[in-house]
């Protein structure tokens, strides 16, 4: 039974530490810690904006998730004139993260502030869990377990993380999880060549949410790009060129599998959205259908009419906002959250 409990754990792909360093990651824990002690009243909706609109959607879609309804995602249900239901859906996200909320707030039935309470415990978590993978990708990278503990720490007491750790969202701090799973996986890979558990991390983070298809579209076009560049360089006399980071072969099969991935995703929140609205509405006319057209840019009403430019201007003051500690955006003028839809604030994009 020993030697089956060292193998999962050899198969988690999660390194050993040595005891001599191991000092910052239980820094890093203390420091983690914090987040579940203090805070506002969690059991309620504490927060404006964006975070309680989020948090009841939420809520909401997750409370009404059942394999009765063929785990359709919405957020309530009618009757018609006939007698049959009407469902308002949002099925623009995996489910998986919704699931986790249900498993969470299951217990406590109509007990409103417990469910809130838990379910932003569960955010919470995610958010730590984020933290040390970070933690343990930069020790990787850079060879210095302090340089990574500080690095991390850094971000992690940014504006938007700390702001949104608690929030109830089905794109706050499990995306963030998926990404980092997924970031750390792929330095073991590039590492040690360990292909097989990033397939699975992949498949486990897109479950939870869109947000790691950006970093595996990066990467994919990153390391065929150095290829192509050690192989121009190696047919132009420049010697063999620089290796590149993983096998071409390898790369392309990644991402391929992940956007499988998220095609049986999309067509298992299609094909419910469809069946749900009664057969009736086109594809092209299915909610999340329309939003996914406008997301990527088909719609300029995403972007509130300001056009991609004025927009992409926004996501690099937002990169410098991330700079910021929580603590010291109140006496530089940032008292709001920046979401990244307009001009960005002067320090902000002075930092990015």
């Amino acid at each position: 039974m020993r030697g089956v409990f060292r193998a999962l754990v050899r198969r988690l792909a999660f390194p050993r530490i040595p005891r001599n360093e191991a000092a910052p990651l239980a820094l890093l824990l203390l420091a983690l810690s914090s987040v579940f002690v203090f805070g506002n009243d969690r059991s309620q909706f504490y927060r404006k904006g964006q975070h309680n609109g989020s948090s009841i959607v939420t809520l909401q879609i997750a409370a009404n998730l059942s394999a009765g309804h063929g785990f359709l995602q919405y957020q309530w249900r009618s009757l018609n004139e006939h007698g049959e239901p009407q469902y308002v859906v949002y099925n623009r996200f995996p489910v998986g993260s919704y699931a986790l909320v249900r498993l969470a707030i299951a217990p406590f039935g109509d007990n409103a502030p417990r469910a809130i309470h838990v379910a932003r415990l569960l955010m919470l978590a995610f958010f730590a869990a984020s933290a040390v993978l970070a933690h343990l990708a930069l020790a990787r990278l850079l060879g210095d377990r302090r340089i990574a503990l500080a690095a991390t720490l850094l971000a992690f007491s940014s504006f938007h993380l700390l702001f949104y750790g608690d929030m109830i969202s089905w794109e706050e701090s499990t995306n963030l999880f998926g990404v980092m799973l997924v970031f750390h996986g792929l330095i073991l890979f590039a590492q040690e060549g360990r292909f097989r558990q990033l397939l699975a991390r992949t498949a486990v983070a897109l479950f939870l949410g869109w947000h790691v298809a950006g970093l595996v579209a990066a990467f994919v076009l990153i390391a065929l790009g150095g290829e192509l560049a050690g192989r121009a360089r190696a047919r132009a006399g420049f010697g063999p060129g620089r290796p590149a980071a993983a096998p071409a072969r390898a790369v392309l099969a990644w991402g391929a599998f992940a956007a499988l991935c998220c095609a049986l995703i999309l067509g298992f929140n299609f094909g419910n959205e469809f069946r749900a609205l009664g057969g009736e509405v086109p594809l092209h006319e299915l909610p999340s259908v329309q939003s996914l057209l406008r997301r990527a840019g088909a719609d300029a009403t995403h972007t509130g009419g300001i056009g991609w430019p004025a927009f992409l201007r926004g996501q690099f003051g937002a990169i410098g906002q991330l700079a910021i500690p929580y603590a010291l955006v109140e006496r530089i003028g940032l008292s709001q959250p920046h979401l990244g839809l307009g001009p960005p604030p002067a320090p902000a994009a002075w930092l990015a």
